[in-house]
Formats: C-alpha cells, sequence, structure tokens
C-alpha cells in the first residue's frame, strides 16, 4: 500500500473515530434521558450499517445514499433538539453531507445544517456559540476537499500504473514477436544459403542422370561422376542441418579457403550438368564478421551461376580497399533479369545488416562491406 492510499485510509478511520466519540460525549452528558439515549443508540446502528455496507465494497446507488443521508441527518436533528450535546455531530455530518452529494448540494445542506447548529448552540453560548460551529464547519469542508483532491490523485496515479504496466506488456509482447520475426528471417536465410542451395543442386544432377541413365549410359564415367558429386552435395547439406540445429559455428576455414571450396563445388556441379565451368578465384582473407557475409555473397552468385546462367566461365574476387571489402562475383553468361528471388532479397537483407551495400548489374554480383574487427 502507497503512503497516499495510507493517508486516505487514516483519514477515512479518523472520521468514523470522531462520530463514535462524539455520539459517546453526547450520550455520557445525557445520561438520565431515555430518550436521547435511544436515540444514540439508534443512530449507531443506521450509521454503523451504512458504513459497513460501504466498507464492504457495495456500492451505494444514489437512492440508497440519499435515504441513509436523510435518517442519520433527521435523527441527528431530533438528538441535537432533544440534548444539545449530539449537536457536535456537525462536524462529521457535515463531511459526509459533502461526500455523498455534489458539490453544489452538498454546500447548500452544509450550510443548513450549520444554520441548524447555530440556532442551538447561539442562543446559551452567544458569540462562541456563533464562531466555534462555522469555524468547525469550514474545517470539515477543508478536510473533505483537501481528501477528495488526495483521492483523486491517488487514483490518477494508479491509473497510470495500470497503463504503464499495459504498455510494458505490449512491449514485451512486440518484442517477443519481433524477435521471432527476426529469428524466423534468420533462419530462412541460413537455410536458403545452404541447405536449399545443396538441395536446389542435387534436384539438377538428378536430372542430370536421368538423361544420362535414358540415354543407356553412354559415359558411365560421367554418369559415376555425377553421382559422385550428388553424394558430396548430400554430405554437405547433412552436415550443414546438423550445424543449424545445433547451433554452433566451430572454428572458421580462412576465407580463401572456403571460397576456392566452393568454386571448385560450383565447377564440379556444372561438368556434372553437361557444361564446363571455369571459376577463377582472387580473394584476400577478411575478419569475421566480414569474411561470412563475403562468403554468402560468394556463395549466392555461384549458385545463381550454375542453376541460371549457362556460363562457362567466372570469375569471384574479394578484395580490401582501406576499410572496406569488395566482393564481385563475374560469369559470362545471360546474367540477372527480372525480379529478384528469395535468395537475392535475403541476401541483400544479410549485407544490409552488416553495413554494406549490394548490387546486382547484369553478369555481376557485387558487394561492398565495412571490415570491423571483433
Amino acid at each position: 500500500m502507497s503512503n497516499t492510499n495510507r493517508i486516505l485510509v487514516f483519514l477515512r478511520v479518523s472520521l468514523h473515530v470522531l462520530v463514535a466519540v462524539l455520539l459517546a460525549v453526547g450520550m455520557v452528558s445525557a445520561r438520565g434521558n431515555v430518550a436521547a439515549l435511544c436515540l444514540g443508540a439508534l443512530f449507531a446502528v443506521v450509521y454503523l450499517a451504512g458504513t459497513v455496507y460501504h466498507n464492504e465494497g457495495k456500492p451505494y446507488t444514489p437512492a440508497v445514499a440519499y435515504l441513509w443521508l436523510a435518517v442519520t441527518a433527521a435523527l441527528w436533528v431530533v438528538m441535537a433538539l432533544v440534548s444539545p450535546t449530539f449537536v457536535w455531530l456537525e462536524f462529521p455530518l457535515v463531511i459526509l453531507v459533502s461526500y455523498l452529494l455534489p458539490v453544489g448540494p452538498g454546500l447548500v445542506l452544509s450550510a443548513a445544517v450549520l444554520a441548524f447548529t447555530l440556532t442551538v448552540t447561539g442562543p446559551e453560548s452567544g458569540v462562541g456559540g456563533l464562531v466555534g460551529p462555522t469555524i468547525g464547519t469550514a474545517m470539515a469542508l477543508l478536510i473533505f476537499y483537501s481528501y477528495r483532491a488526495l483521492r483523486a490523485e491517488a487514483e490518477h496515479y494508479k491509473q497510470l500504473v495500470v497503463d504503464l504496466q499495459a504498455a510494458q506488456m505490449e512491449l514485451a509482447a512486440a518484442e517477443h514477436e519481433a524477435g521471432v520475426s527476426a529469428e524466423r528471417s534468420r533462419m530462412s536465410r541460413e537455410v536458403h544459403d545452404t541447405i536449399a542451395q545443396g538441395l536446389s543442386s542435387i534436384v539438377l544432377l538428378g536430372r542430370a542422370l536421368d538423361k544420362q541413365l535414358d540415354q543407356q549410359l553412354d559415359n558411365p564415367a560421367q554418369a559415376r561422376e555425377t553421382l559422385t558429386t550428388i553424394r558430396s552435395t548430400a554430405a554437405d547439406n547433412l552436415a550443414e542441418a546438423r550445424r543449424i540445429v545445433a547451433g554452433e559455428t566451430g572454428p572458421l576455414e580462412p576465407l580463401p579457403a572456403r571460397v576456392e571450396r566452393l568454386a571448385h563445388a560450383a565447377e564440379e556441379r556444372q561438368r556434372a550438368l553437361g557444361t564446363p565451368l571455369e571459376v577463377r578465384v582472387s580473394v584476400v582473407d577478411l575478419p569475421e564478421p566480414a569474411a561470412g557475409v563475403a562468403e554468402r555473397v560468394v556463395r549466392e552468385g555461384l549458385s545463381n551461376i550454375v542453376r541460371h546462367a549457362g556460363a562457362t566461365r567466372a570469375v569471384v574476387t574479394v578484395d580490401k580497399l582501406g576499410d572496406q571489402a569488395t566482393v564481385d562475383v563475374f560469369d559470362n553468361g545471360r546474367g540477372i533479369t527480372g525480379e529478384e528471388g528469395f535468395g537475392l532479397r535475403g541476401l541483400r537483407s544479410r549485407v544490409a545488416e552488416a553495413g554494406g551495400e549490394l548490387t546486382v548489374e547484369g553478369n555481376v554480383l557485387a558487394a561492398t562491406l565495412p571490415i570491423k574487427e571483433r
């Protein structure tokens, strides 16, 4: 419970304690007056019933609230007429009136309560009987409106807490969704750049082997070479799948060795498809993560050459230029036309995430990458 709520609870309890004390004082002063004692006991029962009803969390309807107030006020008037010592219950009654009624009617009824009090206290106490109740009524009103302002502020901050918690939950859900989307995108690129490309090559090689079988194995050595390439590609894909599932990268070879292996694999696949391909490589080593992105660019470029270009010669160049690396994959085939597929779109996103830029112009796939030492 906050300090503000503690203060509000203390003020509510203080009001009930004030009623009990003033009622007790009135009943002690009216001892021997059976009517006053009976009225005091009835007042206590009515006030207690309404208070308990309210504290149980049951909302007051306007009719119930006004009926309770009317009965309480009527009992007070009769009590004050029977025994003037009960008149000082006016102060908590003014607070009750202000609590249950709107501001305008509450002030009017409070003035009426004060006027009745003055008619009881004024004739016997003179100036003191007029000034005391007036100051007491003003203080009661001041206490109530201070209480209401404090309560409004507490409700305001309570709503702020609720809104903040809701905003935090929405933010957490959005961050979770963004994380899931980012991970899905990353996995999609990983699968495309490795397993999907390998499976595509296996399909192409399988078709080539079918043609060779249809030709009744005029060249068994070529068919065996195609089958060997299929097995090698499948083994590489299996290793990549295990690596992705395990989330492991392991020790990485220098970039030139990785590119040479990609170039050799592209030549084997193209040769198995019946069209010789020569891939020339000129690669300098790069630090990670630039080396990893450069490898992806080369992998995508060579994969597209094997699947679509119909080229006989390709050149892969990776070089440093100050704090930037350049990657170029060129071929003498048909070039890239039409809309970019998933592979190029994913590669463009990967290069952009690394702070670089990817360009596609005809037969050239090129990228510039910042070199950041880990």
